[in-house]
């Protein structure tokens, strides 16, 4: 797989962290884990690393990234409204979790469903608009992302 673009790097980090979340949801803890963990404290970890990691990340990628993509290249307007709506609905899909969790009956397959949204969504960002940007985009223009992307997330490491 080739090296990804240092400017994208920040985000690279925290799809990394999204993506092992995703793992969690769908597929469950390792069994040396926490192998009691609840659906409740899987709902309150997930609504704890959204609320702290994943809006930061939609806000840097829509206010940041998604509008110098576009610049670049406006052919991929279409990929970016379909990430913007998988954004909304990953929102809306914590909400409910959140407002779910004092119950049981469905915050399980609504985790799940969390885990799956989220790990396609990951992998549209990385396997398609990554490289879309990385094709186009100029160094100033990188340097300029760059700078941006770091001051709204860090350098994507907890």
């Amino acid at each position: 797989m080739p090296k990804r673009h240092p400017s994208l790097i920040p985000l690279s980090r925290e799809h990394h962290r999204g993506l092992l979340l995703a793992f969690r949801l769908t597929v469950g803890l390792p069994k040396n884990r926490k192998p009691d963990d609840s659906p409740q404290e899987q709902a309150a970890d997930t609504v704890r690393f959204f609320r702290q990691s994943l809006v930061p990340h939609f806000a840097a990628e829509e206010d940041i990234l998604f509008p110098a993509v576009c610049r670049i290249q406006p052919q991929a307007e279409g990929l970016l409204t379909q990430l913007k709506h998988e954004h909304a609905d990953i929102r809306q899909l914590v909400d409910k979790i959140e407002q779910q969790a004092a119950e049981d009956g469905s915050l399980g397959t609504l985790l799940s469903s969390l885990g799956s949204i989220l790990e396609r969504h990951i992998r549209s960002e990385e396997r398609q608009l990554f490289p879309l940007y990385e094709a186009h985009v100029s160094e100033a223009e990188a340097a300029r992302l760059a700078t941006a992307l770091t001051n709204a997330i860090g350098d994507g490491l907890p």
